[in-house]
């Protein structure tokens, strides 16, 4: 007698290799996709954890024709640096350009405030970003933003692991200009000077606005011998210093009595074709009138009349008192009394 054949399964039998909770596969075995929407609402779950998100997102990129898109990494990517897993952090942003993806400041900006939020360590922090490899455009906004953010330790790393030779551009002024400025404001003489120098390293000449800040702070915040020793310093390394930088040495020299040495560098600056504006002579005269040096007030009244900042109408005293020049009453009395053009000129 032939075996019987087996009875064929009904289509609601459950397959023996399937778990009891597991769906059953689709006819001709297909699977469900992945899709970026399925990735961002893992990185959203509050229960989710760095494991299950990066192993739906590898599950996802294995599918054949998946498509990278980059507000899925704008979120996957300041997730994975928000729970410390920074090694899988730089895998991906160093995959970014193999896959057609360009990190601009969408994704960079978001990323290093993850990285503060996070705590990560400055050096950590600014050597993931660099492997992002940004744009010229993109580290400027990257480095704009953290000095903005008060994070002057992230910027500070941030331009000192920054390799022309890796980054494919150069550093140029104002990559150093802003976090040097932040420095004089804050009163960090050693940070400021320092970045300066590294500046010089890096085969940027700092322009006289970033020497101008630095010749500030380290007049207000050390002493006026040292602010000139760096004007020194400036004029060595060829930079051409401008009205800015004399008035703000010369008022300062002048305020502590440095009327010699004040005098000597105006004419230093006439020496080096540098002309006087009226910034500059509303702070040459209240140098003189708190050294109560009359013939030098009056001097450089006759001055700013040849160069054409005074009219005949004379002088007022509104006019001296909204110069912000302070000196006592009795003193600005007898300037003005002997104040008008005509007797300058005679």
């Amino acid at each position: 007698m032939s075996p019987s054949k087996p009875a064929i399964s009904s289509s609601r039998a459950r397959l023996p290799w399937l778990l009891p909770s597991s769906p059953r596969p689709k006819p001709g075995g297909g699977h469900q996709q992945i899709s970026n929407a399925s990735i961002l609402r893992a990185i959203a779950n509050p229960n989710s954890n760095p494991k299950q998100v990066l192993s739906l997102f590898t599950a996802a990129v294995r599918q054949r024709g998946f498509r990278h898109e980059l507000p899925t990494y704008v979120s996957l990517l300041p997730f994975l640096v928000r729970h410390h897993r920074i090694r899988a952090t730089e895998i991906l942003l160093r995959r970014l350009p193999l896959i057609g993806l360009c990190p601009g400041s969408s994704l960079l900006l978001p990323l290093a405030s993850s990285a503060l939020t996070a705590g990560i360590p400055s050096d950590s922090a600014a050597r993931l970003l660099l492997s992002a490899s940004p744009s010229s455009s993109a580290f400027s906004s990257l480095l704009g933003f953290i000095i903005r953010s008060d994070h002057l330790s992230l910027a500070r790393s941030l331009i000192l692991y920054a390799v022309p030779d890796k980054l494919g551009f150069p550093l140029k002024i104002r990559h150093f200009a802003g976090l040097v400025r932040k420095y004089c404001r804050r009163g960090d003489v050693e940070e400021a000077e320092e970045l300066v120098a590294q500046m010089g390293r890096s085969g940027v000449s700092a322009d006289a606005e970033t020497w101008n800040s630095l010749i500030v702070t380290v007049c207000d915040h050390r002493s006026v011998d040292g602010g000139f020793r760096i004007f020194l310093e400036m004029v060595d390394m060829g930079v051409l210093p401008d009205v800015i930088t004399f008035s703000t040495l010369m008022g300062r020299m002048g305020m502590v009595g440095k009327v010699l040495g004040c005098n000597a560098l105006f004419g230093r600056m006439l020496v080096m074709g540098v002309l006087p504006d009226l910034g500059f002579y509303r702070i040459l005269i209240g140098v003189y009138c708190k050294n109560r040096l009359l013939s030098d007030v009056v001097r450089v009244l006759r001055a700013m009349k040849i160069d054409g900042f005074l009219d005949d109408g004379g002088i007022e005293e509104r006019s001296v008192l909204e110069w912000g020049v302070e000196f006592d009453e009795v003193f600005l009395c007898f300037v003005l009394k002997w104040g008008s053009i005509g007797d300058f000129m005679r």
